[in-house]
């Protein structure tokens, strides 16, 4: 078995219907054709750890790919997520596709800190010390920057994530990709996963170590 899981944004959520987000129906259609069972799944990152172990708990013995896709700082989970998979699963194929991912959530631990509202659910709530410390133990509890399949896409018209800061951050570690135009949101994710069929499947390109420096 197959599993394509798709995670959301810092104050986002995936809704039961998602059909009016181009770019998880996109993801979704991306997975039926490659043979992978779709898995969207809403993060609550104040209850990051527990959306970790739950995922690892529900992937059975029989599943022997899964790729990890997500947008921002569901970017920055999808290589959790990978990491922490192949940590418990060694013998597992895995991947992880960020778009417009955040990342080094442990420097940047107190920028999020204050009053929040969810833009799609309307909940409103306050993110505090704890809720950062908890990202920053998850991601130092990985190798974040281990060669393994990372895939890394942005758009340089990103208002919140300065393009060239990923890119010299991810780099290195990933095949990176950054398009004209676009935004936070991100926009190009049609071209991304065409890039990523590409570099993934189409040339079994498995060595995260080798970074793409298109269009940067």
């Amino acid at each position: 078995m197959k599993l394509f899981y798709y995670f959301n944004g810092f104050n986002s959520a995936i809704l039961a219907d998602y059909s009016g987000s181009a770019k998880i129906v996109a993801a979704s259609e991306f997975a039926r054709v490659k043979g992978f069972r779709f898995m969207p799944v809403s993060i609550n990152f104040r209850q990051a750890a527990n959306h970790r172990q739950i995922i690892l708990d529900q992937i059975a013995d029989d599943v022997d790919e899964v790729i990890f896709c997500g947008s921002s700082m569901g970017g920055w989970f999808a290589r959790i997520m990978q990491l922490s998979l192949i940590q418990s699963r060694p013998g597992v194929k895995t991947a992880a596709i960020g778009f417009n991912p955040a990342f080094d959530l442990g420097p940047n631990e107190d920028f999020l800190i204050g009053p929040q509202m969810n833009y799609v659910t309307f909940e409103e709530y306050e993110w505090t010390t704890d809720n950062a410390r908890q990202l920053k133990d998850l991601e130092e509890q990985v190798d974040y920057d281990a060669a393994q399949p990372f895939f890394v896409y942005c758009d340089k018209g990103d208002e919140v994530i300065p393009w060239k800061a990923s890119a010299s951050r991810h780099q290195r570690i990933s095949h990176f990709m950054a398009f004209e135009g676009g935004c936070h949101s991100f926009d190009h994710y049609t071209e991304a996963l065409r890039f990523f069929n590409n570099s993934y499947f189409e040339l079994g390109s498995i060595r995260s170590s080798c970074t793409r420096r298109g269009n940067q």
